[in-house]
């Protein structure tokens, strides 16, 4: 099945980032190895569409990296104008970029406008000042609500960045920041649970004890709960996670919840605790007589996350409810279904 929605990347590491925030090192966390030019927009798009147009309902060229929004204007406009000529042509259907808060004027955005930009991703990272603060990020609350206020006004859909778990949240503030950030009314949304970097001013106060990052157990669940918030608005959550990161840059975590398939086993905790909830409803409501096996019809669509990493969750059930055996097939049904 041809995919329906395809995003061209072009990286563009700290490419306008007057400011060094503490947990960032965009050389590790990005394909790119030098700093690439505006002629990387046309490469990019012959890699990713080498017979031109494509039967995708929706292709979207985008800058990720940098403050798109704080590079020279000139050279704002030498990426852009490429990026621009393949909108032109209907080759792409969109393009997006990503940027600090408190990069958003009225004059960058008209600028946008002019070539054709569809969508801003925000990096917020948090709604709490304290955090902010301790993270160096040189912006506060009030900065994302100007910033979010100037980008609806101006028509642009917007995707907001949270990164749970930086210094001085607690899972109360991280919660609140996601139910804040829901209440603007993203687009989508993206979780990147911070992790320590090598050669940040994160490691250091890592180093010096000063920090302890979340585990991999507690980021799950944290971010499992931040992305309930944003489905109960249908709002997406199009990415929980760095990127995997190739071989050679996997040293350049030094601690912290990284995980190649990150989302997945966010996605997978999500359902385990609705296969929980419908069994234990199931049970109680057989007049609370135990079983000893159980039989699960699970869905034909995104099956893994029923089953788990290792069928982790299918063990999960069995242990959780002191079973025999749970066997599990997979149909065309719209949610699980449980047969004694």
């Amino acid at each position: 099945m041809a995919k329906q929605h395809i995003t061209i990347p072009v990286f563009v590491p700290h490419l306008g980032c007057a400011h060094r925030c503490s947990f960032c090192d965009q050389w590790s966390t990005t394909p790119a190895a030098v700093m690439p030019g505006p002629e990387l927009v046309d490469e990019m798009v012959r890699r990713y569409l080498p017979q031109g147009r494509n039967s995708a309902s929706r292709i979207e060229l985008a800058f990720f990296g940098g403050s798109f929004t704080g590079i020279r204007k000139d050279i704002q406009e030498s990426y852009l104008a490429r990026a621009h000529r393949h909108l032109e042509d209907r080759t792409i259907h969109g393009i997006r970029l990503s940027t600090r808060p408190d990069y958003i004027s009225d004059e960058s955005l008209v600028l946008l406008k002019k070539y054709g930009v569809t969508a801003i991703e925000i990096g917020v990272q948090s709604l709490d000042d304290a955090v902010l603060l301790k993270s160096n990020r040189g912006h506060d609350v009030r900065d994302v609500v100007h910033a979010v206020e100037r980008v609806t006004r101006h028509g642009f859909d917007f995707v907001i960045q949270l990164m749970p778990g930086l210094p001085g949240e607690t899972r109360a503030s991280a919660l609140r920041s996601a139910q804040i950030a829901a209440g603007m009314g993203p687009s989508a949304v993206r979780l990147y649970p911070a992790v320590v970097l090598k050669g940040t001013p994160l490691e250091e106060v890592f180093t010096a004890g000063d920090y302890v990052p979340l585990s991999l157990e507690d980021a799950v669940e944290l971010c499992k709960d931040l992305y309930r918030i944003f489905l109960s608005r249908s709002i997406p959550v199009i990415r929980m996670g760095l990127h995997p990161l190739p071989p050679g840059r996997l040293a350049s975590v030094v601690a912290g919840p990284y995980h190649p398939s990150f989302g997945f086993l966010v996605k997978a905790r999500h359902r385990r605790e609705m296969m929980t909830a419908r069994i234990d409803r199931h049970l109680h409501g057989n007049g609370g007589k135990p079983a000893e096996n159980l039989r699960l019809v699970l869905p034909d669509t995104n099956t893994g996350e029923y089953v788990g990493s290792g069928k982790e969750n299918i063990d999960f059930i069995q242990k959780r409810f002191n079973l025999k055996g749970v066997r599990y097939s997979v149909g065309p049904v719209p949610d699980i279904q449980i047969m004694d």
